[in-house]
């Protein structure tokens, strides 16, 4: 009896062994076959992965309009001289340094950017309404005939100024800088204002006694009886208004209706004529 349950329970024993082995290695195969699927599976396709920093290059060209944007290549430099204009009044000129001519000097152009040569003296008279005011000895015998002929009218032209020594144009034209200054601006910049209004010494035509200021020094002369009879028949005596309004932008100087230049009775009937500016007649537009 004994023996029987022994030799029973052996084979149940043996049985489950059997059965434990079985199911071990079934599963082993499976997962045998689970590798071997996933090892001849394709593979998937890698993630693109954004940059952590955007290149500069492309920084440049995204934060740039097309106006900011700089061309590939810069132009040529060029070789023609600049032209100046107004726009360029922000620096006083070096002016150029030109001799009295003999021949056509009652047009000789004198400004911020031509001054005569410092050797020059004008030969000056005084005039007869004024003997505290001079002008070059030809200017002001034509002055007088002018001035005869508006008496004759029942206009009296009165002389307010004429010949300005080199040194004390320095120093009216200083004077203007240093209040422009007291404003604010750089010495460049008040120096480039100022002479809108004083010229340099020896830019100014004064300093030759070559101009003539006649009633006062205000914008209202040019309501004034005086300038009326000046526009009409000052040609005819030689003399222009050197300042005007429509010729700001070519003479670089504040219109100035009270100073009238000698240019000669051909000359000034041209000018007049044709409402042009001294510049303009000698072609030397700056």
């Amino acid at each position: 009896m004994n023996k029987r349950i022994i030799a029973v329970v052996l084979v149940l024993v043996l049985a489950i062994a059997a059965f434990g082995a079985s199911f071990i290695i079934s599963k082993h195969g499976e997962e045998v076959r689970l590798a071997e699927t996933q090892t001849n599976a394709p593979k998937p396709s890698q993630p693109v992965t954004a940059p952590t920093s955007v290149p500069a290059s492309i920084t440049e060209n995204t934060e740039n309009t097309t106006e900011d944007t700089e061309p590939e290549d810069e132009p040529a430099e060029s070789t023609e001289p600049a032209t100046y204009n107004i726009s360029d009044d922000t620096v006083l000129p070096v002016p150029e340094v030109i001799d009295m001519p003999e021949e056509n000097w009652s047009i000789v152009l004198i400004n911020k950017f031509y001054q005569i040569n410092e050797a020059y003296e004008p030969v000056l008279a005084e005039l007869q309404e004024d003997n505290s005011i001079w002008l070059d000895e030809r200017v002001a015998e034509a002055y007088q005939k002018m001035a005869d002929a508006a008496k004759k009218d029942g206009v009296t032209l009165t002389a307010a100024g004429g010949y300005v020594a080199p040194d004390r144009q320095t120093r009216m034209f200083e004077k203007e800088v240093a209040i422009l200054m007291n404003t604010g601006l750089s010495e460049d910049a008040a120096m480039a204002k100022a002479a809108f209004t004083v010229l340099p010494s020896r830019c100014s035509e004064a300093n030759y006694g070559l101009s003539v200021d006649i009633g006062w020094l205000e914008p209202d002369f040019a309501e004034s009886e005086a300038y009326r009879w000046l526009v009409n028949h000052a040609a005819a005596y030689g003399f222009i208004e050197r300042y005007t309004q429509k010729g700001e932008t070519i003479t670089h100087f504040t219109a100035s209706p009270w100073h009238w230049r000698y240019v000669g009775v051909d000359h000034a009937d041209y000018i007049v004529q044709h409402n042009i500016t001294l510049e303009e007649y000698v072609g030397k537009v700056n």
